[in-house]
C-alpha cells in the first residue's frame, strides 16, 4: 500500500512539473519586463511587465494592470479578450501614451521570438516589443 501511494505521489509531482513546461508553449511560466518598444526605451520611472501562465497573459502596463488569454502555435502568438484597468495616471510624463501603444500592440502581435535572454513580440508593422526576464 505504501509503495502504491509513493508511486502515486511521484506520478502526481511529475505531471505537475510537466504541466509547468510545455514544448508547444515555450512562454508558459515565464515573466518578462519591457526593455523597448521598437527602438525606444520605456518611459523613465515606469515598469511594464508580462507574465504567461496557464493560457493567460497579464501584467502591468506601467500604471494599469491588464490581462487576457493567449495562444501559441509555433512562433505565432495571438491574444484574446484583453482587458485593463482604467485608472488615470498622472505621471511620469508620457505614461498614458506608452500604455495606449503597449496595449494596442496586443491586437497587432502575430509572431514572437525568444533569443538568448530576450523575448520579442512582433507587430504587423514589423516593430517589436522587446522584453528581458523579470528580476
Amino acid at each position: 500500500m505504501k509503495r502504491k501511494r509513493l508511486m502515486l505521489i511521484t506520478l502526481t509531482a511529475l505531471l505537475s512539473a510537466c504541466s509547468a513546461f510545455s514544448p508547444s508553449d515555450p512562454l508558459q511560466g515565464t515573466t518578462w519586463t519591457l526593455s523597448a518598444i521598437g527602438e525606444r526605451s520605456p518611459v523613465a520611472g515606469t515598469t511594464v511587465t508580462l507574465e504567461f501562465k496557464d493560457g493567460q497573459a497579464s501584467g502591468t502596463a506601467g500604471c494599469n494592470g491588464y490581462g487576457g488569454s493567449y495562444e501559441v502555435d509555433g512562433d505565432k502568438i495571438s491574444f484574446h479578450e484583453l482587458a485593463s484597468t482604467l485608472m488615470p495616471c498622472t505621471g511620469p510624463e508620457g505614461i498614458m501614451e506608452q500604455e495606449a501603444e503597449f496595449l494596442g500592440s496586443w491586437n497587432e502581435a502575430g509572431r514572437f521570438e525568444i533569443a538568448g535572454a530576450r523575448l520579442q513580440l512582433f507587430r504587423s508593422d514589423g516593430e517589436a516589443l522587446t522584453f528581458i526576464p523579470a528580476p
